[in-house]
Formats: structure tokens, sequence, C-alpha cells
């Protein structure tokens, strides 16, 4: 397990219609602006992050972790509908 060295944020209240809160690369390059090193990603928000495609395309996943790093930043787990990570709700918790 990676240690994250900085804060992490919860991307889906600040998704928005407007410039940067409106794209991933926007609101990463926002985040890494603020300070934040990690990023908590949506799941219901396919124009943010395609889970489903995700799923399927290792390159579709090589390429997000590319655009941000380009931020320098990772992603800290990704974040389901009703609030719980998947990460946690695989795991039981």
């Amino acid at each position: 397990m990676r240690t994250i060295k900085g804060p992490g944020i919860f991307l889906s209240q600040f998704i928005g219609g407007q410039h940067p809160f409106n794209t991933l690369d926007g609101l990463a390059g926002w985040a890494a602006e603020k300070g934040y090193k990690a990023l908590q990603i949506p799941c219901n928000h396919k124009a943010i992050f395609d889970v489903e495609l995700a799923a399927e395309s290792q390159t579709y996943c090589d390429e997000i972790s590319g655009k941000l790093a380009q931020h320098g930043l990772v992603i800290s787990e990704l974040s389901t509908p009703s609030g719980r990570s998947a990460y946690r709700r695989e795991s039981g918790l």
C-alpha cells in the first residue's frame, strides 16, 4: 500500500457546468493549485470518470492516471453514489 503524502479531496461536491469544474483535467488542475495530492473520484459522473470504460480498458485507466500525474495527483479511491467508496463496499467496511 502506498502512502499519500498530503491531503485528498472528494471531487463530487465541486463538479459543475463551468470551467474548471466540468472536466477531470480542470478539476485536477484546480485541486493541485489548492495543494491537494489525491482525489476521490465519483463514479456517477460519466463525463468526469467513466467507471464502465475503466472496468474494460487498461488504456483508459492509464490515461486517467497519466492526466492526474501531470498535476502531481493520484486517485485515493473511487466513490459510489451512495457515498460508500468502492473499496469500502467490497471490503465490507
